[in-house]
């Protein structure tokens, strides 16, 4: 019996502690259509987005360690956007963009030769 309770109190406990997530559903997504070409990539690339409404954007790069190696904000326009990215002395390798607004980050692999 005591074990049972122990559980359960552990069990309560861990669950407050639970981070909480805003889910987003596809009808509240503004970015979509978000492709990085070419990609693979020598020199640089073309990071593209639909956006459904004007907003700024902050653009990330990381490597897989997690260290941010390029930030940009960019003020979007309705519709199609496009972002050059250029290599400027990062090593070949994978990376992870994300592109973020105030409701959502949409994040993708990007592979420097």
């Amino acid at each position: 019996m005591k074990k049972l309770l122990l559980i359960a109190l552990l069990f309560i406990s861990a669950s407050s502690f639970a981070q909480q997530t805003k889910k987003v559903d596809d009808a509240q997504k503004t970015i979509s259509k978000v492709i990085a070409n070419p990609n693979p990539f020598t020199s640089s690339t073309l990071i593209t987005f639909y956006n459904k409404k004007e907003q700024k954007v902050i653009l990330t790069i990381k490597n897989l360690l997690g260290k941010t190696v390029s930030t940009f904000s960019v003020n979007s326009k309705k519709g199609n956007n496009n972002i050059p990215f250029y290599r400027d002395g990062l090593v070949s390798g994978i990376y992870i963009y994300s592109i973020q607004t105030d409701e959502e980050i949409i994040s993708k692999r990007l592979i420097i030769r």
